[in-house]
């Protein structure tokens, strides 16, 4: 195509030699080889014949000069048809695969963040995403089948996989290819450049409760674990917490396992009961030889009493859920220690008992979690659209599948440095962002057990501090977080 023009085919003519240029003019139009002044010129037929005789001509011999041997003239080769004009289509709208396990053991589960994302392609307003839903069955070998077909399908951002395997897995065949991965695990382990865990973590939880309690006046804050996964992630990340605050003295923790008798024991020795108990009988003989009536008040108190003397810790980190949870706490208040003697402290594993504000032996307690307004938004807006109440991660679908609209309205679409913009994102989880190294940040809040319910004492943040808390990026100013518009009406 002709620099100078806007459709057809580039022309070039060159007189002979000694040939005079001849200037040949098709008049003006918005195509060179369209119609002209000069065809649509009122001049009768004739007048139009002769003139184009007259060009025909011109166009013959302008390119000869005249030569006194006469040759036999090569044959004129005919000119090069014109290049086929490419058409330019609309651009192929942007696809994202939604990979979840939609059978097997937790195929509700993954029901329920699917239902999630349809739900915020609808509320965030016009959008010409194209899903690519398929089910994992919660298996790491079926995962990676399914992603390398929707891959092949032109998938730009894939959402899921629920589990950190799977999501491993994964991410294996779309990092070669270019493609994130937004995956529902809470599993730090697998992060990376190209496959973010979009999973509210222990690690955080651990920091944002632990930070709470010391701010408030809590500065020896034990940990009681599990000896799991979990229980190691919470036990390192309390390490790192309760070390920024530069104790001299690192408070105790430790890490139960077993029956219950061998949990028993473990929280026997955690809590120094023996010593405690030992305490005890010393200050009942110091009093038991006086007669005064202060003595006997004191010895009469010591008698109610099964310890003497505080625990070696102010709150506890209690990093589990369900039934060991309870186990713990009721354990915990057996050995003379209970919310009234020492702040219990816990993760969002806690919410895996239904009834936690019911339970008496918690009442008192702290823990870090979503924003509980959010959540009960969400939860609303959930069951009046499918008739169910939604489980707790669907809220965190719903924000990955709005995430991923206002991505693709970027240019480039699904752009890294949008993706992990340190303003970060507001959503019904609360504000998140994404970190370069695969992480993801959450505002938590703190709620408080009371007898029946739980109760917000210290609510999520709406920005994040400067800078990521870790990773390779350095400070940057906070500005208003981002959320897409909901449709109304």
């Amino acid at each position: 195509m002709s620099p100078r023009l806007p459709i057809g085919v580039a022309t070039t003519w060159r007189p002979g030699p000694g040939c005079p240029p001849v200037a040949l003019s098709l008049g003006s139009g918005p195509a060179p080889f369209g119609r002209s002044e000069m065809f649509t010129s009122t001049a009768n037929p004739r007048s139009r014949a002769r003139l184009l005789r007259s060009l025909l001509l011109l166009v013959l011999i302008g390119g000869c000069t005249v030569r006194q041997k006469s040759t036999v003239p090569e044959p004129v080769q005919p000119p090069p048809p014109p290049a086929a004009e490419e058409e330019i289509g609309p651009p192929p709208p942007p696809r994202v695969a939604v990979l979840l396990p939609l059978s097997g053991p937790s195929a509700e589960l993954g029901r329920d963040l699917f239902d999630a994302v349809q739900m915020a392609l609808f509320e965030v307003g016009d959008n010409e995403l194209e899903l690519l839903p398929r089910d994992t069955a919660g298996d790491p070998a079926t995962a990676r089948r399914v992603a390398v077909e929707v891959l092949d399908r032109g998938a730009e951002l894939i959402l899921g996989p629920l589990f950190g395997r799977a999501a491993r897995e994964v991410a294996a065949v779309a990092s070669p290819r270019g493609v994130p991965v937004l995956s529902f695990s809470n599993d730090s382990s697998i992060a990376g450049p190209d496959l973010f865990v979009l999973g509210f973590r222990p690690e955080e939880q651990v920091r944002r409760i632990v930070t709470f309690a010391r701010e408030r006046g809590y500065p020896r804050i034990g940990a009681l674990v599990p000896d799991d996964a979990y229980g190691a992630r919470a036990l390192e990340a309390w390490r790192a917490a309760v070390g920024e605050a530069g104790e001299a003295e690192t408070p105790p923790y430790a890490v139960y396992g077993g029956d219950q008798n061998a949990i028993a024991e473990t929280l026997r020795r955690f809590t120094d009961y023996d010593a405690r108990v030992a305490a005890l009988e010393e200050q009942k003989k110091a009093l038991a030889g006086r007669t005064d009536e202060v003595a006997e008040r004191a010895l009469a108190e010591l008698e109610r009493q099964d310890t003497f003397g505080p625990p070696p810790f102010d709150a506890v980190l209690i990093a589990d859920g369900g039934l060991r949870l309870r186990t713990v706490a009721a354990l915990l208040a057996y050995y003379d220690v209970d919310t009234a003697t020492a702040r219990f402290l816990g993760t969002m594993r806690w919410l895996e008992d239904t009834e936690l504000p019911e339970r008496e032996v918690l009442v008192g307690s702290w823990l870090a979690t979503r924003s509980p307004a959010k959540e009960a938004a969400f939860g609303q807006r959930f069951e009046a659209v499918y008739g169910r109440a939604p489980r707790p991660l669907a809220s965190l679908a719903f924000d990955a599948a709005a995430l991923a609209v206002l991505l693709s309205r970027t240019e480039p679409r699904f752009d890294r440095a949008q993706l992990t913009d340190p303003q970060g994102f507001d959503g019904f989880s609360g504000i998140f962002r994404l970190r370069p190294d695969g992480l993801a940040e959450h505002g938590l809040a703190v709620l408080e057990i009371r007898k029946g319910e739980l109760v917000e004492i210290d609510p999520a943040p709406s920005a994040f501090p400067a800078g990521f808390a870790a990773g390779p990026r350095g400070a940057e100013p906070v500005r208003a977080v981002r959320r897409p518009a909901a449709r109304t009406g």
